[in-house]
C-alpha cells in the first residue's frame, strides 16, 4: 500500500495535472489492487475537497509516530515490489545523492547543528575543506548546547531544534573571532567581536531567546530551489540514477526515493519550519524543458500549489524563468522567453553567463547574444532580470563570472532592475575592506558600479544567498560584507536570500540575521553604515517586495489562516519527538567530501544540465 501510494492516488487529479490517471493499471494483476483502490476512493478522495470537515493534525500525532517508527518489510510477492527505479538522465552532481541528506525519520545520534563551522556549498561549487579551528569550533558548539540542555532539563534533540541552540551557535562563532577556540568557553572570557557580533541572550534562558532570536517581519526570500524528480532531466541514464538511489537514507521510504525532495520537502523547509512569507523559485544552470531540475510549467506548477494551500490571499510563491541564449540559436531563446510571458508569467528572467554545455560563457554586452536577449526581456515586459555572479560553479568560464557586464547594461536599460545573485561574492576571497583592484569578489561588483557611476540605490540589485550562510560563521567577514553592500548598492537594494533548501530550513540563517550587529567600531573606522531595524526590514523583504511589486502588509494578513501556517507548532512537535527529521538537516551535499564524493564517482560526469 504505501509503495504504490503516491502512484495510486494520481487516479484522483491527473486528469487535472496533464498527467495519466491510469497509472495504477501497471498493478491491475495484482491481488492486492482492490483494497488500494478502496483505500484511495474512500480516505484520500475527501483530501482534494477543499470543503470537507478536515481534523487537526495533532489528532493524528500518536498513529504517526507509531509508524514511523517502523521499518517497512520487504513485499512478499514481486509484483507487490515497488516499481523499478525509472531509466534516467545523468542526475546533476548539483542534486545527486541530496536525497541522502534528506527525510531521515530519525536524525543519527549526532543530530545536525544549527549551523556548522567550515566551509560549505549549496552544491553548484566545491568548497574548501574544513581545518582543525572549524572541527575546534564545531566541537565547541556541541559542548555549549549540550551544557545548555543539561542546564534547562531539556532533552538535548528538542533543544537542538530550538531558538537556545542558534544562540548557542551564534556566541561560539563570534567567541572565535576573537579568540582561541581551544581555550575553555564562551562563558569563561565573553569577548565581543570587533567587527561583527550577534547580540543573543545566554543559550540556556530559553524565553529570552525565544524573543530575540523570532520576529515577525515580512521575509521574502528571493533564492529558493527545488527539483521534479519525475521530469525528463532524469532519462536514459541508470546509472546515475542507481548511484543517486544508493546513497538515499533507509529511512527514505517512498514508493519513489527520488520523492525525497520534492515539492513537500520544499513547503515544509520554507513555510512550516521557517518564518519565510514568500519566496521566489529559481533554477540552476540549464539550456531548457529538456534538461532542467526545475521546467518552468512545473515551477507554475509549484506556484499554483501553493496558493492552493494557503486558501487565498495574496500569493508566496513567485517564480523565475531561467534561459541560456548562448546555448543553440537565439531564436529558439527568445521563442522560449515569449512562450514563458505567455504562460506565466515569470516575475524576472535569470541567465548564467559563465555557463553552458560546452564550456563557454558569453557577455550581457555582446550585440549577437547577451544584449538581444536582454532587450527582449524589456519588450516582453519583464523588468527584473537576474544573473549569477561570483559563486565559482564547477567548469565555469571564470572569463564571462565578472559582474561588469550586468552593471554596464543597467546603464542602456534604465526602465529595467538587473539583480547580481550572491553579489558576486566568491569563496576563494576574504572579505575585507573596499579593495577596488580586487579581481574576485564583492569589491568587484562596487568597483564595476564606480566605474559606470552608478548610484546608491538604484537599478543594481544583490541577494546574500549563500553568502551570508557561509559568512556568518566568520562575523568579521559577514560585517565587512554587508557593510559594503548595503553602504555603496544602497540600503534600500540588498535582498533575503537563502539558496534553501539546500542547507535545510532557512531559519537559523534568519535567526543570525535578526541578531547581527557592525559594531560603532567597524562603522567609525571603514564608514559602514549600523544595521538598524529599519535596515533589516529592508534586507529581509521589503525591498525585494517593491522590486516585484507587492504589499508586505497584504501578504500578512493573507496568512492567518492558511493551512501551512495552522500546522507549523504541531509539525514542530513532531520534529522535537523525532517522527519528523530536524529542520536544520542539508537536503544537499554542503562539504567538501560531499561535493567530491560524487565528483569521484565512475557516474558521475559533472555537466551542470
Amino acid at each position: 500500500m504505501l509503495a504504490h501510494h503516491a502512484m495510486l492516488q494520481t487516479y484522483l487529479y491527473a486528469a487535472h495535472l496533464g498527467l495519466d490517471p491510469n497509472a495504477r493499471d501497471q498493478c491491475k494483476d495484482s491481488p492486492q489492487l482492490p483494497a488500494r483502490v478502496d483505500f484511495t476512493t474512500n480516505w484520500d478522495e475527501v483530501s482534494f475537497d477543499a470543503e470537507y470537515p478536515s481534523e487537526s493534525l495533532s489528532t493524528f500525532q500518536p498513529v504517526l509516530r507509531r509508524t514511523l517508527s517502523r521499518r517497512l518489510a520487504r513485499p512478499a510477492h514481486p509484483e507487490d515490489a515497488p516499481p523499478a527505479p525509472r531509466r534516467g538522465r545523468a542526475y546533476p552532481p548539483g542534486m545527486a545523492g541530496i536525497g541522502r541528506f534528506s527525510r531521515h525519520l530519525r536524525d543519527g545520534p549526532d543530530d545536525p547543528l544549527p549551523i556548522h563551522a567550515g566551509p560549505v556549498s549549496n552544491g553548484e561549487f566545491v568548497p574548501a575543506a574544513a581545518d582543525g579551528r572549524d572541527r575546534s569550533i564545531n566541537a565547541l558548539i556541541r559542548e555549549s548546547v549540550n551544557e545548555s540542555a543539561r542546564r534547562t532539563g531539556v532533552d538535548r534533540r528538542r533543544f537542538l531544534q530550538g531558538a537556545g541552540a542558534v544562540a548557542a551557535t551564534l556566541a561560539v562563532f563570534e567567541f572565535a573571532g576573537c579568540a582561541d577556540p581551544s581555550s575553555p568557553h564562551p562563558r569563561a572570557a565573553s569577548p565581543r567581536g570587533k567587527g561583527g557580533r550577534f547580540s543573543v541572550p545566554p543559550p540556556e534562558d530559553t524565553a529570552a531567546c525565544e524573543q530575540a532570536l523570532t520576529g515577525s517581519e515580512f521575509i521574502f526570500d528571493v533564492h529558493t530551489h527545488h527539483v521534479i524528480p519525475t521530469g525528463p532531466w532524469v532519462d536514459d541514464a541508470p546509472g546515475t540514477t542507481s548511484l543517486v538511489l544508493s546513497m538515499l537514507p533507509a529511512g527514505c521510504t517512498d514508493s519513489d526515493q527520488l520523492d525525497c525532495v520534492d515539492r513537500a520537502s520544499y513547503l515544509h523547509d520554507i513555510f512550516l519550519a521557517s518564518d519565510t512569507t514568500v519566496a521566489m523559485l529559481t533554477d540552476v544552470p540549464n539550456s531548457g524543458p529538456s534538461n532542467a531540475p526545475i521546467p518552468f510549467p512545473e515551477a507554475l506548477r509549484t506556484q499554483q500549489i501553493t496558493a492552493g494551500l494557503t486558501g487565498g490571499g495574496a500569493s508566496r510563491l513567485l517564480v523565475e524563468n531561467i534561459i541560456a541564449p548562448n546555448v543553440g540559436p537565439l531564436g529558439t531563446t527568445l521563442e522560449e522567453m515569449s512562450n514563458a510571458v505567455a504562460t506565466g508569467p515569470p516575475a524576472a528572467f535569470k541567465v548564467y553567463t559563465a555557463w553552458s554545455p560546452s564550456g563557454q560563457g558569453y557577455s550581457l554586452e555582446d550585440p549577437t547574444v547577451g544584449l538581444p536577449t536582454v532587450q527582449h526581456a524589456h519588450d516582453l515586459g519583464i523588468k527584473v532580470f537576474v544573473a549569477h555572479k561570483g559563486l565559482p560553479l564547477v567548469n565555469f568560464d571564470p572569463a564571462f563570472n565578472h559582474p561588469e557586464d550586468v552593471v554596464a547594461v543597467s546603464r542602456q536599460f534604465p526602465d529595467m532592475q538587473f539583480v547580481v545573485y550572491h553579489a558576486a561574492w566568491d569563496p576563494n576571497h576574504v572579505e575585507g575592506p573596499y579593495d577596488p583592484g580586487a579581481t574576485i569578489g564583492i569589491d568587484t561588483l562596487l568597483a564595476a558600479l564606480d566605474r559606470h557611476a552608478v548610484p546608491p540605490n538604484d537599478n543594481v540589485w544583490v541577494d546574500i544567498a549563500t553568502l551570508w550562510r557561509q559568512l556568518l560563521t566568520t562575523p568579521d567577514q559577514a560585517a565587512h560584507a554587508m557593510g559594503k553592500l548595503v553602504g555603496r548598492v544602497g540600503a534600500e537594494r540588498v535582498m533575503w536570500g537563502t539558496d534553501a533548501i539546500w542547507y535545510g530550513s532557512p531559519e537559523p540563517q534568519i535567526m543570525a540575521m535578526r541578531t547581527f550587529e557592525i559594531t560603532p567600531q567597524f562603522q567609525e573606522t571603514y564608514g559602514y553604515p549600523a544595521l538598524t531595524a529599519d535596515v533589516k526590514a529592508g534586507v529581509f523583504g521589503l525591498n525585494a517586495a517593491t522590486l516585484f511589486g507587492l504589499d508586505p502588509t497584504a501578504m500578512r494578513c493573507g496568512l492567518t489562516q492558511d493551512p501551512l501556517t495552522a500546522n507549523i507548532s504541531e509539525a514542530a512537535e513532531l520534529r522535537h519527538e523525532g517522527a519528523l527529521p530536524s529542520a536544520w538537516r542539508p537536503h544537499g551535499p554542503t562539504t567538501r567530501r560531499q561535493v567530491l564524493d560524487w565528483l569521484g564517482s565512475s557516474a558521475t560526469n559533472w555537466l551542470p544540465f
